[in-house]
């Protein structure tokens, strides 16, 4: 995989500066050509589910919190695994956080539907030479 074949991706996390500073990140290192934000895992699920075979609108590469209020990171990774089998093609999806709790990282690393974990703030090099190695 290279860079170049990650034009869409879904930002999905609560706090605004956050998803401000991601995506500005995201820009000045020219990952990703459409960058779509979601402030809370229902709404991005719901996307999800609306376009699961709409191969042009599903998103390469999604960047999910781990901690949002009401459907959390982890739980949206729940409904992911039940949706991924629909989809026309399948999102790379990385966690970001800015936890160091042990059990959330044991959980991540646990989830065989994500790719990695980024702390928050994310480093563009680290995302890029992730998405290199796949």
């Amino acid at each position: 995989m290279n860079l170049g074949s990650i034009a869409k991706i879904m930002l999905v996390d609560d706090n605004v500066i956050d998803r401000l500073v991601h995506r500005r990140l995201l820009e000045i290192h020219k990952i990703g050509e459409n960058v779509t934000e979601y402030s809370s895992a229902d709404e991005a699920i719901n996307f999800l589910t609306t376009n699961r075979e709409n191969k042009v609108e599903l998103p390469d590469l999604i960047l999910l919190d781990i901690m949002m209020p009401g459907m959390d990171g982890f739980d949206f990774m729940v409904h992911f695994s039940k949706l991924k089998d629909q989809f026309s093609k399948l999102p790379l999806v990385f966690m970001l956080s800015s936890t160091n709790d042990e059990s959330d990282i044991r959980r991540v690393r646990a989830n065989s539907d994500v790719v990695k974990m980024l702390n928050k703030p994310f480093s563009p090099e680290s995302l890029a030479n992730s998405l290199l190695k796949l």
